[in-house]
């Protein structure tokens, strides 16, 4: 069994004091109905995610088939900014449990990663170390970010999950025809190849969507479900490794057994990619009325 460093412990400890770094909109995105719901601590307020109500409406996709598709959107609310490390990393190392209760649930350990996730080699942000609070989570198995949602709902006792692929284009299109900006226009709303330095920047630093929702293209791919069978997810969205023609409403990019393989592990680990190439690969939340 893995532990977790001290160090890393206090780095992580770190990341739930410290406040995500947003930036405030250019331009202020029409008034939509939004809510905040607080994840519980023991000691102190826990980090909020912020979530705006999306309405009813209908739109047409395209399936894994390659056909056209219209579906029904019902009204949910989905999460303002990708999921950060400040919200993922209290349900990862149970830092929403007490020092008492994280030692006995860890002597279960089969029953800890059944709800939880193991811990890291090392922080998954350590190639650039002044990442942290603020950034997007990244690595993440589709398998851990269901476990995250299941233990979302749990802790704040809302309904969470992830988004079906008809839900997130909706929201990333707010509520329009699909979108593909050119390099220009898409230089103000998302982290692609041409701006982004080659790695995933902090959440809400480029303008919303109309919805008022942020990097819903670029900086990392989020899941979607496509197949409630699947069991590793699609990426929608593109992301900050991705050319520009590539970061668009319709962008899908499947899992790929290439990430995950300078894993030593074998099994390879069920809750976490290779760190050395999918800091791509991140997701945000939906959370049932």
């Amino acid at each position: 069994m893995r532990t977790m460093p001290s160090t890393a412990w206090t780095m992580v400890t770190l990341l739930v004091l410290v406040a995500p770094r947003t930036a405030a909109p250019a331009a202020e995105p029409p008034k939509l109905k939004t809510q905040s719901v607080a994840i519980r601590l023991p000691d102190i307020e826990g980090p909020k995610i912020e979530l705006v109500q999306l309405p009813p409406g209908k739109i047409t996709i395209k399936g894994a088939d390659g056909k056209d598709h219209e579906q029904a959107i019902k009204s949910i609310w989905i999460s303002k900014f990708e999921t950060r490390w400040d919200e993922y990393f209290i349900f990862a190392f149970g830092l929403d449990l007490s020092r008492e209760q994280q030692q006995k649930e860890r002597q279960e350990w089969r029953g800890w990663q059944k709800t939880r996730t193991g811990p890291t080699y090392f922080p998954p942000y350590a190639d650039e170390p002044e990442q942290g609070a603020g950034y997007p989570a990244d690595n993440i198995r589709f398998r851990a970010a269901l476990k995250y949602c299941a233990w979302l709902s749990k802790n704040t006792g809302k309904r969470f999950r992830l988004p079906t692929e008809a839900e997130w284009e909706y929201a990333c299109r707010a509520g329009g025809p699909p979108l593909k900006p050119d390099p220009k226009a898409l230089d103000a709303v998302a982290w692609f190849d041409r701006n982004s330095d080659g790695h995933r920047h902090p959440v809400g630093q480029k303008k919303p969507n109309a919805w008022g929702l942020y990097d819903m293209l670029g900086n990392v791919g989020e899941y979607v479900i496509r197949d409630p069978r699947d069991h590793e997810g699609v990426l929608a969205g593109g992301s900050y490794k991705d050319d520009a023609k590539d970061v668009h409403s319709a962008a899908r990019e499947p899992y790929s057994p290439d990430w995950q393989k300078n894993d030593p592990q074998e099994p390879k680990d069920p809750d976490w990619f290779d760190y050395g190439g999918t800091h791509h690969v991140g997701f945000r939340v939906v959370m049932e009325e």
